[in-house]
């Protein structure tokens, strides 16, 4: 999931589960997306898209900066498809921090062969979706990802800057820190085996195709890294990790 928050002297925009991230200033947005096992297979089985909801912190100059802002960002940026809601603004860090929720959907696709088929068979006119598909080179994989709508993201990004507040040239371009988290939860009667590709596991260093497995009842996290967060701002979507059937 994606969204857009912005501080007195900085304009972020971002995804969600969270959760996207394309910056016109400097600051740190976090996105954490829980993800059931069940949910994966049942998507996967019976192609009914399930609601996920990323939860989203930002940090804003003031708390009340974070609410004059995060409700216009929310007025500009949030869909009847992909709502983008503003919890709470409290002290925190340099100066405040901002609580959202962005309500999205895990869907199956086929993928396609092209970076453009792609987007349009899995996200339609939403800006943001995670989706299932089979794993293009292995059998017995599930592969789930996350996939944005650049241009729309990017088309966002300019009603916000020509909003009155945010032309008073108090913010400046820079580099936005942001993270991509997915809480993998187990809820099935058997231990869950992923395989994992540019991605980092339970706060582990990177590892290409390491093996993370979930016991039931047990949960896990897996993080994009700063590779794949690239490669996700170029291509609009990227693979978070492939849930092993066999």
């Amino acid at each position: 999931m994606t969204m857009f928050m912005l501080s007195r002297r900085k304009m972020f925009s971002v995804l969600g589960a969270g959760v996207a991230a394309l910056a016109l200033a400097g600051c740190q947005i976090d996105t954490r997306t829980p993800i059931r096992v069940s949910e994966i297979l049942s998507v996967a089985q019976s192609g009914t898209p399930v609601p996920v909801t990323a939860a989203i912190t930002a940090q804003f100059v003031t708390p009340d900066w974070c609410k004059d802002e995060g409700v216009m960002a929310v007025e500009t940026i949030s869909t009847a498809e992909v709502p983008l809601r503003l919890g709470a603004c409290a002290k925190g860090g340099p100066g405040a921090i901002g609580q959202f929720q962005l309500t999205t959907s895990l869907v199956r696709t086929d993928g396609g062969a092209a970076d453009a088929t792609i987007l349009m068979n899995v996200l339609g006119q939403d800006r943001a979706r995670f989706a299932v598909y089979p794993h293009g080179k292995h059998k017995h994989l599930l592969s789930v990802g996350l996939f944005l709508n650049i241009p729309q993201f990017e088309a966002d990004k300019a009603k916000l800057a020509a909003m009155p507040v945010f032309k008073r040239g108090l913010y400046k371009n820079g580099q936005l820190g942001y993270t991509f988290t997915l809480d993998i939860i187990n809820d099935t009667a058997k231990d869950a085996s992923f395989y994992l590709a540019d991605v980092s596991a339970g706060g582990d260093l990177p590892a290409d195709e390491a093996i993370l497995t979930i016991p039931s009842g047990g949960q896990d996290t897996v993080k994009l890294d700063a590779a794949t967060q690239a490669k996700l701002a170029s291509t609009g979507w990227v693979n978070f990790m492939s849930l092993i059937t066999k």
